[in-house]
């Protein structure tokens, strides 16, 4: 185990309040609307169920196809890089996004009448259903029908909705270690598609559809996985992890909500960076070969070989940071504030040296906004199931990534704008070439 640093032992210290009664009768007594007390010493010392990363990263592969893969689909299907099929293939595309944002919520109301562990279960065969469209449809019955796409899509995005939140909610009996190895699954998802598979493409002639298959797959994996370490009772400690209906938890926002807003605008920023950073960077260094140290500079590099050691740099410093976000013990209001604000220096700084529109220097960007973005999805997992009572555990989630999603929202929107603070001298010989 990892040793944990203290940053700091003053004020708002993570204790349980003074009314939540510690016995089981008294806990079955308001079983119906939760438990009000936050995690125990009990469960934060539980050990980690690690087959909570293989599930995490099984399920976020299907998130994935977002990325170089959505191109590989576009060209299977014979959509140009222009024109109206390529705006409608785009459009269907980002239905991830706006299905992610308004199930993150939504959920809450279209699901309310579903126990939360049998959401994770619904999500899961949800996304399912969209990775095996692109495979079994578009690649091997070779079939161009543009709906597809929005299926596919529709389906992950509103299957993502509900499982990242639901998923971290139903695992908060686990404990902080095994919610530590789950929430590396997300870069690890991306790690593995974006440049395991993309070194394997670019060395050797593989089928392009290999990789669609090995998604698909994964879901099932993840599925299984999850069934072996789900928790049987929402209870623990003899108390209870059941969560209340959102509209209980809106109404109760005193208690978490208010000390949740810094999480929440260092997350919109860190989701603005991200949805906007990365297609920037893809959009900008265009050609066969990538100019290393500067337009002018002589240090070439094949564009397929630079964006796989860029892919690496946000998935390392992702992953890393998020291990590492669980080994401070952060036990003080204070003291998660001075871990947000550390994320988001990291978060801004990678924004700003992406501007510079320096090859080598974008990999210490992606690194160093992807360390700071793993880093305040750690930090905010630690003070959810430490500071925020149980019963608002998923709500916290919800809302936290909700707004989040808003970011990136408009990083997506503002490419265009990110793309221009990069290429402000216009086009060079390598590197923001327009097509």
């Amino acid at each position: 185990m990892a040793q944990k640093v203290r940053m700091s032992d003053s004020d708002d210290e993570a204790t349980e309040p003074t009314n939540a009664s510690t016995s089981l009768s008294d806990t079955e007594s308001v079983e119906s609307d939760g438990d009000s007390s936050c995690e125990s010493d009990e469960v934060e010392n539980l050990p980690p169920r690690r087959l909570a990363f293989v599930a995490m990263t099984c399920v976020i592969s299907a998130y994935t196809l977002v990325g170089p893969l959505q191109h590989d689909l576009k060209k299977q299907m014979g959509v140009s890089d222009s024109g109206a099929l390529n705006q409608a293939f785009i459009q269907s595309v980002a239905l991830v996004q706006w299905g992610k944002t308004f199930m993150t919520v939504g959920q809450n109301v279209l699901l309310a009448w579903l126990p939360t562990l049998h959401r994770v279960y619904l999500a899961m065969f949800v996304m399912f259903v969209g990775t095996i469209i692109p495979p079994l449809f578009i690649f091997t019955f070779e079939s161009n029908w543009l709906g597809w796409v929005p299926i596919a899509f529709g389906c992950i995005g509103l299957g993502l909705g509900v499982f990242e939140c639901t998923f971290l909610s139903v695992i908060s009996p686990l404990g902080p270690l095994t919610k530590s190895w789950a929430i590396m699954g997300f870069p690890a998802a991306f790690f593995i598609v974006n440049v395991i598979w993309q070194s394997i493409r670019a060395v050797w002639d593989i089928p392009t559809v290999l990789p669609f298959w090995y998604v698909a797959a994964c879901l099932p994996i993840g599925i299984l996985c999850f069934r072996r370490i789900a928790p049987s009772s929402h209870k623990v400690d003899g108390k209870s992890y059941k969560q209340a209906a959102l509209r209980s938890s809106l109404y109760e926002w005193k208690s978490w909500l208010v000390k949740m807003i810094p999480f929440i605008i260092t997350n919109v920023a860190a989701h603005f960076t991200m949805e906007s950073v990365l297609p920037a960077v893809f959009n900008t260094f265009n050609t066969e070969s990538v100019s290393l140290f500067g337009p002018h500079d002589n240090h070439l590099m094949k564009t397929r070989w630079f964006l796989v050691v860029y892919c690496f740099s946000n998935a390392a410093g992702d992953m890393i940071s998020r291990r590492l976000g669980y080994c401070f013990q952060l036990n003080t209001t204070t003291a998660n504030y001075q871990a947000l604000a550390f994320a988001l220096v990291c978060i801004l700084s990678g924004l700003y040296l992406t501007t510079l529109g320096i090859a080598a220097v974008c990999w210490i960007a992606a690194f160093l906004a992807f360390f700071g973005n793993g880093f305040l999805y750690a930090v905010t997992s630690k003070y959810i199931d430490k500071f925020v009572p149980r019963k608002h555990n998923l709500a916290a989630y919800s809302v936290w990534m909700f707004l989040g999603y808003m970011g990136a929202i408009a990083g997506a929107v503002l490419v265009s704008m990110v793309q221009h603070w990069i290429c402000h001298d216009g086009p060079q010989a390598y590197q923001c070439h327009e097509e």
